[in-house]
């Protein structure tokens, strides 16, 4: 309903087609809060829009998902998507990585291993018990964003529409639930040769083919405004030196976590109408 994410690629990337996936009950309110009249809403589930969608021109999709994969749709449409979209295109996909939501149990009350339990879920997507023999709580968001970008590569291979999927764009990150978005390119002889010159592509510390933890601490504006003065720097920001400018601790991880993302930050404010 907020459509930040649109207002960003229309304005920063200056893209005019923009197309919102909303369940019906929803979509009078998303039309209603949509911020420009070029941004079309489509009421229904995402897999009925993704079938009428014209796939003919390249796309940024990004399938954004508060669920995990106990909803078939993840993947479902994830495989749909690499199915169709056009070469240069980019597919995002952010899901829920919370173990807690792979079952223990089948329809019988048997009990099941995580590995059981993901087989249950992904069928053929699910991991393998030689290449992980163990899957627990720190591993797992690893182990669902490798299943996730492999079943997105075995679609768009199966489709037989050529070219290759390159995976770049994956990241994990806590918002009171663990949450993984994995995503990447699909590209062809020619939009690969572009991707391979790219600066950004290129030099980023941000993009690679592991998970990318964001792990940035919450901070008031002031206390940002105090950390900023003391970068950029060469050296770490110190432990004691912060504690004398701001008169509490931080962690040194903390304030590692924040020299890294500061540019990226993002600022609010409130007004009072």
């Amino acid at each position: 309903m907020w459509f930040v994410d649109f207002v960003l690629a229309h304005k920063s990337l200056g893209i005019e087609e923009l197309v919102s996936f909303e369940l019906a009950e929803y979509s009078p309110r998303a039309i209603f809060n949509r911020p420009y009249k070029n941004i079309k809403v489509f009421p229904g589930y995402a897999a009925d829009g993704i079938e009428a969608t014209d796939w003919a021109k390249p796309s940024i999709v990004w399938l954004d998902y508060d669920c995990g994969p106990e909803n078939s749709a993840v993947f479902d449409d994830s495989a749909m998507v690499a199915s169709k979209i056009s070469p240069g295109s980019i597919l995002m996909v952010t899901v829920n990585a919370h173990m807690g939501r792979v079952p223990n149990q089948d329809a019988d009350g048997n009990r099941l291993t995580r590995h059981e339990g993901l087989e249950l879920l992904l069928g053929d997507a699910a991991p393998s018990a030689e290449e992980f023999q163990h899957i627990n709580q720190k591993n797992y968001h690893n182990v669902l964003a490798i299943c996730l970008t492999r079943h997105i590569e075995r679609a768009h291979r199966r489709s037989g529409r050529g070219g290759k999927f390159i995976s770049f764009l994956n990241y994990y990150y806590k918002d009171n639930a663990p949450m993984i978005t994995v995503g990447g390119m699909f590209v062809d002889d020619e939009t690969e040769g572009k991707l391979n010159v790219n600066r950004c592509f290129v030099n980023s510390e941000y993009i690679g083919p592991g998970l990318y933890p964001i792990q940035v601490p919450p901070l008031t504006h002031r206390e940002r405004i105090s950390l900023d003065a003391l970068l950029p720097s060469t050296d770490k920001l110190d432990e004691g030196e912060v504690l004398e400018k701001l008169g509490f601790k931080l962690d040194q991880s903390q304030l590692d976590d924040y020299a890294k993302f500061y540019k990226l930050y993002p600022s609010y404010g409130e007004v009072v109408l």
